[in-house]
């Protein structure tokens, strides 16, 4: 099941599963995974459930642009290359599409290595540029949403 989470025990449960993963996993440091986007009111954020245990979530950003953001995706380790982050990803296009009620353009900075996974999806590089973000390489993408 997707849902936007609302509690502060659903939202300490995605922030766990981020530190998890991108600190832990991927040795961001923390203070550039958890930053002030995570509280601000154009923020959604949305949890992938596998019955009553969160196992991925994901946060769009900017929802009084014309231009959003999805970030900070992850899926818990034991549960990945199952098709959980593809749905999770699809489900944030339909909460995006819901929210704004309009053609949404979304747009994401993604990990070189999950950019052909992205591509699957529909989204296309926006440019050439590599970068690294947090010492891993990232291009950004986009898809519009009719």
């Amino acid at each position: 099941m997707i849902k936007i989470l609302k509690s502060k025990e659903e939202l300490d449960l995605g922030f766990a599963l981020r530190i998890k993963v991108f600190v832990e996993e991927q040795n961001v440091p923390i203070e550039l995974e958890l930053d002030d986007k995570d509280h601000s009111t154009n923020t959604v954020h949305i949890g992938y459930f596998n019955d009553d245990k969160l196992i991925g979530i994901a946060r769009l950003i900017d929802l009084d642009k014309d231009v959003i953001h999805i970030g900070r995706v992850v899926i818990d380790k034991k549960y990945r290359g199952k098709g959980i982050g593809r749905k999770l990803i699809i489900g944030c296009e339909n909460i995006a599409k819901q929210i704004l009620k309009k053609e949404v353009i979304i747009e994401l900075s993604a990990q070189i290595q999950a950019e052909k996974f992205y591509e699957s999806l529909g989204y296309n590089r926006i440019n050439d540029k590599i970068y690294l973000d947090a010492g891993i390489e990232h291009v950004d993408m986009r898809k519009i949403i009719n």
